[in-house]
């Protein structure tokens, strides 16, 4: 009797035991991309909405979180007409494909046709579909009335209203 109490108690222990094999949030799920392109082309946006056509070396979809990684971007918009509304690149971008705003990085330029204008920065976020830009970085706009650099820049292309938070640099000919 006192060897089966024992067995069992043994038992008991060992089955109630179990070893813990690191952090648990470890073990979560890895996300996957949903498909891979190189040297693709892409449409953001459907095309009676003045949609953003993008090139990139690589491009990497993960449609759970509505997210495209993109490498070496070039990208363009055209107004109704044909005439091309804003064009840039960069070497890195994450672009939500929901709200079609795009996170560049790695010497960005962007050219807006309106007022033949050029931005230039580090790193940007471009809202598409509102025609707004944010950089809290260094940023330089050119065009062929002067040239101002500073940081803090919001601008909106379509009402064609920019403004730095500080500017370090700047001269502009009406």
């Amino acid at each position: 009797m006192r060897k089966l109490l024992l067995i069992a108690l043994s038992l008991l222990l060992i089955t109630s035991c179990s070893f813990r094999s690191g952090d648990e949030e470890s073990h979560e799920k890895a996300v996957l991309p949903d498909i891979i392109l190189e040297n693709a082309d892409y449409t953001l946006g459907q095309r009676d909405e003045n949609p953003i056509y993008i090139n990139s070396t690589r491009m990497t979809f993960f449609s759970h979180d509505h997210k495209a990684i993109v490498e070496n971007i070039s990208f363009t918009s055209y107004n109704d007409d044909g005439s091309i509304a804003v064009e840039g690149s960069a070497g890195h971008g994450e672009i939500d494909t929901d709200s079609r705003t795009m996170n560049l990085s790695g010497g960005v330029s962007l050219k807006a046709s309106s007022g033949d204008m050029m931005i230039e920065a580090e790193s940007l976020i471009f809202d598409s579909e509102n025609g707004e830009i944010e950089a809290d970085g260094n940023v330089r706009v050119s065009s062929e009335d002067g040239v101002f650099a500073g940081t803090g820049f919001r601008g909106d292309l379509l009402e064609e209203v920019y403004a730095f938070r500080t500017i370090t640099e700047g001269v502009f000919e009406l």
